[in-house]
């Protein structure tokens, strides 16, 4: 799917599939885009919801506009820890 500006990026979202956006940050612009997403997701309709849970998603620049070349989607909160307890080990966090 090409999306024709980054700022239009709509992540889907209803009681359908499952997932709702919470929040987004764009981390880097350029040919490669980088955008971090909160989300909450469910498995199944009218199930529980679970998270919040950190996306990582990276677009590239194509003619027609955007398209999307990689994601990386935490499912737990140990895994947003984990990468926070990383970050501190390594000085780039406080």
């Amino acid at each position: 799917m090409i999306i024709p500006d980054i700022d239009d990026l709509i992540l889907e979202h209803d009681d359908e599939t499952g997932i709702e956006e919470l929040g987004r940050r764009v981390l880097s612009r350029g040919p490669w885009t980088t955008v971090a997403f909160l989300v909450k997701t469910r498995a199944s309709d009218g199930g529980p919801w679970e998270g919040p849970f950190l996306w990582l998603h990276r677009y590239q620049k194509v003619a027609q506009g955007w398209k999307l070349v990689s994601r990386f989607h935490t499912t737990e909160g140990e895994q947003l820890e984990g990468l926070v307890q990383a970050l501190r080990q390594w000085g780039l966090i406080s």
